[in-house]
């Protein structure tokens, strides 16, 4: 077998075998989860923002 079929067919192995495990988290749900919980954290991030800047607004309306 020369190195050329050995590397394609280690090549196909790899496809095939990445594929298999993106179908399985396609099917399991997991971006769906994923994208949930990424939500979630930017929601929470977005409503911190908020409150440092409505703090930041007292603070300095307090020093005028």
């Amino acid at each position: 077998m020369s190195n050329a079929q050995f590397y394609t067919k280690i090549f196909g192995l790899g496809v095939m075998l990445g594929g298999g495990v993106e179908l399985m988290l396609i099917k399991s749900n997991y971006y769906q989860m994923l994208a949930a919980s990424e939500a979630k954290q930017r929601a929470k991030e977005q409503e911190q923002e908020q409150q440092d800047i409505e703090r930041f607004k007292r603070i300095a309306q307090e020093q005028k």
